[in-house]
């Protein structure tokens, strides 16, 4: 059983380091990368941007109704797939719970930075820099921010 399982270890070692199906060669990747989470993709093909942290601009102007669809809609923040949030129903477990993120004393402006790129805070985090890779917008992190400021 040992050998049968060191032998699956060489070969996937093998098989990433010839860069995945086809050989494709893997380009060089900063040690920010995001983690490859592609299921049709391989590996470190795809190109890695570098974290960002934009200042929040002016006041907040966010929406926390918006915000709260957002953060449980499953093609946008999805933020219940690892986070427990106040009002969702079968959150994940991987993240902090979030249920009473607006009791913590975080301003607007460090919680936009930590939604838009986490990467700044934390460089291996397993969360989706939704700002630098385009997954929100400007004003969809902001209403998303409301949403964790309200709730208490």
């Amino acid at each position: 059983m040992v050998r049968l399982m060191t032998l699956v270890l060489a070969l996937l070692t093998v098989g990433c380091s010839a860069g995945g199906p086809g050989g494709a060669v893997k380009p060089e990747v900063s040690p920010m990368a995001f983690p490859c989470l592609s299921y049709t993709l391989p590996c470190s093909t795809v190109a890695v941007r570098e974290p960002q942290q934009p200042m929040l601009d002016g006041s907040l102007e966010g929406d926390a109704g918006r915000g709260k669809k957002l953060a449980f809609a499953r093609n946008k923040g999805n933020c219940l797939a690892c986070h427990v949030l106040k009002g969702g129903t079968q959150p994940g477990s991987r993240g902090p719970d979030l249920s009473g993120y607006g009791t913590w004393g975080r301003s607007d402006s460090e919680t936009y930075g930590l939604v838009y790129d986490m990467r700044m805070r934390i460089p291996d985090t397993v969360m989706p820099p939704f700002g630098t890779n385009e997954v929100l917008s400007s004003q969809e992190i902001r209403d998303v921010v409301a949403f964790l400021q309200s709730s208490r």
